[in-house]
C-alpha cells in the first residue's frame, strides 16, 4: 500500500522586490527543499549553494518571475525573507566585543532584513567626450554563468575587474550603443583595462554603491555591559 501524500495547508506570505518594488507572494520552502539547501551548504561547494538557493526562491515564490534576471541583492533578500518564514525569525550570531573582545551570542531577527538603493548614483558615467558606459546591477544569472572568476586567490584588482565586467550594460559611442553582453570578455577586460585611474574610479564609485542586504545589531557585552553596534551586510554575514 502506497504511503499517501499529505496535503498541507501552507501559509502564503507577501513581500516587495527591492529593485523592481514589484509585490509577491512566496510559501515556507518544506522539508525537500531544506534537504536541498542543506547537502548543497554541507557540500561547501559555491556554484551548489547558490544553485540550491534559487532553486528554492523559484519553488516558494507564487508569482511567476525569472529569478535568474534578478539581480543579486534581489535574490539574497528574497532568500532572507523565504528563510525567516520557514524555520523562524531569528538566527543565533556570534560577535566579539569591541571593548573587551568577549564572544556574544546575539538573536537576530532576520525579517528585519532591508535592501537600500542609492537615489543620488548616475548610471550613465562619462569617460570622454564622446565614450560614456551605461551601468547595471549584476543578475544571477551572469554570476552563475562566471562564478569561476570570483576566485579567492585572485587579487584584489582582477576581483574588481570581475565585478566591473559584471556591473557593465554597454558602452555608449557617438554612432551606437555597444552591448557589452554581446561582445568578447578578452575585449570587454582590453577596454577596463585601457582606462586612465580617473576613469576607473568613476566605475568605481557606482560599484561601491551596490546594494546590499544589510542590518543593523545592537547588542549589551554580556560580559562587561558595552553597548555595541553591528552591521551585518551581504547575505554570508546573516548566516
Amino acid at each position: 500500500m502506497a504511503l499517501p501524500i499529505i496535503a498541507n495547508s501552507v501559509p502564503k506570505y507577501d513581500m516587495v522586490i527591492p529593485s523592481s518594488k514589484k509585490k509577491i507572494r512566496f510559501r515556507p520552502f518544506l522539508v525537500k527543499e531544506q534537504k536541498t539547501l542543506l547537502i548543497a551548504y554541507e557540500s561547501k561547494d559555491k556554484t551548489a549553494m547558490i544553485r540550491a538557493m534559487i532553486d528554492t526562491i523559484e519553488s516558494c515564490v507564487t508569482d511567476e518571475i525569472d529569478v535568474y534576471k534578478l539581480s543579486t541583492f534581489d535574490i539574497d533578500y528574497l532568500f532572507a525573507q523565504i528563510r525567516a518564514k520557514s524555520v523562524g525569525e531569528n538566527t543565533q550570531l556570534l560577535f566579539n566585543c569591541e571593548s573587551c573582545d568577549t564572544q556574544n551570542e546575539v538573536s537576530v531577527d532576520i525579517s528585519k532584513a532591508r535592501v537600500d538603493i542609492p537615489t543620488d548614483v548616475e548610471s550613465t558615467i562619462k569617460i570622454t567626450d564622446t565614450i560614456s558606459v551605461k551601468m547595471k546591477y549584476p543578475d544571477y544569472n551572469y554570476f552563475i554563468k562566471n562564478i569561476q572568476m570570483f576566485d579567492e586567490s585572485k587579487s584584489q584588482m582582477d576581483s574588481l575587474t570581475d565585478i566591473v565586467v559584471s556591473c557593465i550594460d554597454s558602452v555608449l559611442t557617438a554612432e551606437e550603443a555597444i552591448r557589452i553582453a554581446d561582445e568578447p570578455r578578452e575585449e570587454v577586460i582590453t577596454f577596463i583595462e585601457s582606462l586612465t585611474s580617473a576613469q576607473f574610479e568613476k566605475i568605481n564609485k557606482f560599484i561601491e554603491s551596490l546594494p546590499k542586504i544589510k542590518q543593523e545589531v545592537k547588542f549589551s557585552c554580556a560580559n562587561c555591559q558595552h553597548e555595541n553596534v553591528r552591521t551585518l551586510e551581504g547575505l554570508e554575514d546573516f548566516f
